[in-house]
């Protein structure tokens, strides 16, 4: 089974790194896969545990750039 690629709220692609931690995500689901088929369950659950790392930082780093594009937006109407 192969893991599916999410993308950001509104579709694009994930701003700033957020590309990164997805792909890596991604790459460690499948990982986790292959190792639970192969029967080393602690393997897979730190793998999963690492992905969910991944998640984090890449809505991290998406909630950092709404941040910064709310900003932008609330500086050009106040000049």
């Amino acid at each position: 089974m192969t893991v599916e690629r999410e993308s950001p709220p509104g579709g694009g692609p994930w701003p700033n790194n957020g590309d990164i931690y997805e792909r890596l995500r991604v790459s460690l689901l499948e990982q986790a896969e292959r190792a639970e088929a192969d029967g080393h369950t602690d393997e897979a659950a730190d793998l999963r545990a690492r992905a969910a790392y991944q998640r984090r930082e890449r809505d991290r780093c998406y909630r950092e750039h709404e941040r910064r594009m709310l900003n932008r937006s609330i500086h050009r109407r106040r000049y």
